[in-house]
């Protein structure tokens, strides 16, 4: 395979991508620093496969996607396509969002008929009765009634709200879709109907999803694999079975501890409760960035870099103590 060529079971290549935001100060707003959300971090995206990002409030989840997304600049890296080595955000259709709050995303103004049909408006994919055809079309793959044409997102249930968003995401026939915490608003059986929902859209149309998420319970029944994301980085990753039955890197652990058990019949060994503080994105810390609360801290930790490179589908974690550094 030629050097910096894509596999083609690989729909895109996340290398070395950093998302940094300038910190302003004084009366014209001088840069004096910046806050790296996301430092570095590489994997690949298989195509079919549901990739799920999880971590704490701020570990740079959700930035990550929109960086892939392009809706954030990247500060350093890059994300390519296996079609084509330009930017993938260059290709406007390949990847569609559906975002946490479902009614934040929908113009109140419009009817869901106008908001599913947009895209297909601004890309020119159809006219006419040829238009109104696949609006019709797409509010029933996400089983919503024909009568839902005509009302507005406020007339509309939480989850109803959801499956509209999901239609618009459709109507481009995207490659990849990014779910940006897209169940978490939403009460347990819709939740779970939504999730459903998802899985037979991706069967369908072959999709590929990069679901951000800090609902591990979710995470391992709807994703293929994990990445575990601390203060901008990946701890551990790997299959989602793995990952979350048997973790290694001690952050992971500790999410686990915190959490509901992901299976029943998974036994997490108790760990110590984490102390301290997340350390500041502005003044991360040297090597491993958990290291000031991870109860099984090494002196080699403050010193070697962690950056994850791609697991090739096995699970790796940036640890010294329990993965591979």
């Amino acid at each position: 395979m030629p050097a910096g060529a894509v596999p083609a079971d690989t729909l895109l290549t996340v290398k070395d991508v950093s998302v940094r935001y300038p910190i302003r100060r004084g009366f014209f707003q001088r840069v004096v620093g910046h806050v790296g959300a996301v430092d570095g971090v590489s994997f690949d995206l298989k195509r079919g496969e549901t990739f799920a990002l999880v971590g704490e409030s701020g570990c740079g989840k959700s930035t990550l996607g929109r960086a892939i997304l392009r809706i954030e600049d990247l500060a350093a890296g890059s994300i390519t396509s296996a079609k084509e080595t330009r930017s993938f955000r260059e290709r406007a259709r390949q990847a569609q969002v559906v975002f946490q709050d479902p009614l934040g995303s929908l113009d109140p103004r419009w009817t869901v008929g106008s908001l599913v049909a947009e895209g297909i408006d601004v890309h020119r994919l159809a006219r006419g009765p040829e238009r109104d055809a696949m609006v019709r079309t797409l509010l029933s793959q996400v089983e919503l009634p024909a009568s839902a044409v005509h009302k507005f997102p406020h007339e509309l249930s939480g989850g109803q709200q959801q499956r509209v968003a999901i239609a618009r995401a459709l109507a481009m026939r995207p490659e990849l879709i990014v779910l940006d915490e897209a169940t978490s608003a939403l009460d347990v059986s819709v939740q779970a109907q939504i999730l459903n929902l998802l899985k037979d859209l991706q069967v369908e149309y072959g999709l590929t999803y990069l679901f951000v998420s800090h609902d591990l319970t979710v995470v391992g029944q709807f994703a293929d694999r994990v990445a575990v994301m601390y203060l901008g980085r990946i701890m551990e990753m790997g299959r989602a079975s793995d990952v979350l039955t048997a973790p290694q890197h001690p952050y992971t652990r500790a999410l686990l501890a915190s959490s509901l058990k992901v299976d029943a019949e998974a036994r997490i060994e108790t760990i110590p409760l984490l102390t301290g503080d997340v350390p500041s994105l502005r003044n991360p810390p040297s090597g491993c960035r958990f290291r000031g609360r991870c109860p099984v801290v090494q002196p080699g930790c403050a010193s070697l870099d962690f950056r994850m490179t791609t697991s090739g589908g096995r699970q790796i974690a940036a640890c010294l103590a329990h993965g591979n550094s």
